[in-house]
């Protein structure tokens, strides 16, 4: 029992640890290669970070890291996967809506993005783990 609860811990931290590094790790990354320089002026960042070309490629990227973050998540539970990958979801979930009653942070992504980014990173977390436990089953039943 107690090994289930610590590989569940590990699980959901392993999925929210895993899209926080892409995600914050792939925009900074763009943004100091469009800037030509890291920058810490959150006016130049947000200004760039915000174009609308940047937020539909950060919708892209976004679900990507979400996708695997859920996918790591329901391998390192290794059982209820899909579980598991709903529960980063939910913990995800509760991080964005926690960002967007701090106005420091709300402010600087428009509306719009907030909800896309919500529905899209629930739903890319979800599919991770229902990937790995359809490869899973899929591979347990050829063997």
């Amino acid at each position: 029992m107690a090994k289930r609860v610590v590989r569940t811990v590990l699980a959901v931290v392993a999925g929210i640890v895993f899209i926080s590094a892409v995600v914050e790790g792939l925009e900074f990354a763009l943004v100091t290669l469009i800037n030509g320089e890291p920058t810490t002026n959150p006016d130049v960042y947000y200004g760039i970070r915000n174009r609308g070309w940047f937020l539909a490629t950060k919708l892209v990227y976004n679900s990507l890291a979400a996708i695997g973050g859920g996918f790591l998540a329901a391998a390192v539970a290794g059982y209820a996967q899909l579980k598991h990958g709903l529960a980063v979801a939910v913990a995800q979930t509760l991080a964005f809506l926690w960002g967007l009653t701090q106005p420091a942070v709300s402010r600087r992504t428009p509306g719009w993005m907030w909800a896309c980014l919500i529905v899209l990173t629930f739903a890319g977390i979800v599919l991770g783990a229902r990937m790995r436990a359809t490869h899973r089953s899929v591979s347990v039943s050829h063997t």
